[in-house]
């Protein structure tokens, strides 16, 4: 007997949330290193290249949708972005717990690309 795959339904809700996420990520970064960003708010962020700066506050409301996503449909993808946008932000901590349930999950499913993109994860919070 298999095993039924994923529901459709939550993972269609995931999805959105996940989009939502990234929209609000996106608007709590700004990558551009030749031009200032537009309003207040704006810190360099604590992990990334040079030049990069985030709102904190973006970056936070980002990681509570990244959140809500992976409790609607655990697809490990959100477990990174909620793990990188605690880098960003300097919680080193929460981050190296999000990289160390990644990295679980990832060898629960096999998954050998996000396991090592986790203890790459884990080494820069070191």
């Amino acid at each position: 007997m298999t095993e039924p795959g994923p529901d459709p339904i939550r993972r269609r809700a995931a999805t959105e949330v996940f989009r939502l996420a990234n929209k609000t990520m996106e608007s709590g970064m700004h990558r551009t290193v030749d031009k200032a960003p537009k309003g207040k708010g704006w810190v360099d962020c604590a992990m990334g290249p040079e030049g990069m700066m985030c709102r904190p506050d973006k970056v936070a409301e980002a990681i509570g949708y990244f959140a809500i996503a992976y409790e609607v449909f655990p697809d490990i993808v959100a477990l990174n972005q909620i793990a990188i946008a605690h880098e960003i932000i300097g919680e080193k901590q929460e981050a190296t717990d999000y990289f160390k349930r990644m990295k679980q999950q990832a060898e629960r499913e096999k998954d050998d690309i996000y396991r090592q993109a986790a203890e790459t994860g884990l080494a820069r919070c070191q």
